[in-house]
């Protein structure tokens, strides 16, 4: 009579019976893990995010594509001179929500005249159009003191 006992144990057998064995995961480390892939999870929408070349902190807003070529960026003792242009189908309503909403948590405050300033530097973000086909400029500057 064969017994499951008597025969041999091929690799892939010893590592399936010792899978429970393996895997086991103190409980101290589970909190910890888990908070790990839900914060990897919730940042994906950040890094996914496109910003305007030449700038770290300015978010390209979803319905916008940079005109290609468009971009000058001159460095200058007194701050960077920085200028790319946009296009997209977005109204002026929600270009303007979008940037008024959005720079503040990025460190820029808003001025009177709609454009937000950081430490030294000063961005103006202009559009033209009608109908939902804007062009958009963005030109930084630095801070006049």
């Amino acid at each position: 009579m064969h017994h499951p006992e008597d025969r041999t144990i091929g690799p892939i057998d010893f590592l399936l019976r010792k899978a429970p064995e393996m895997i086991k995961v103190p409980t101290a480390m589970l909190r910890p893990i888990f908070v790990f892939i839900v914060a990897a999870m919730l940042a994906v929408p950040v890094l996914a995010q496109t910003f305007v070349p030449g700038f770290e902190d300015v978010p390209l807003m979803p319905g916008l594509n940079v005109i290609p070529d468009s971009s000058h960026v001159f460095e200058t003792p007194a701050g960077r001179l920085i200028e790319v242009r946009a296009a997209g189908t977005v109204s002026a309503a929600a270009l303007e929500t979008f940037y008024r909403d959005t720079m503040p948590a990025l460190g820029w405050s808003r001025g009177p005249d709609g454009s937000f300033a950081r430490i030294n530097e000063v961005l103006v973000i202009e559009h033209s159009g009608a109908g939902g086909n804007l062009a958009v400029t963005f030109r930084l500057s630095p801070r006049v003191k």
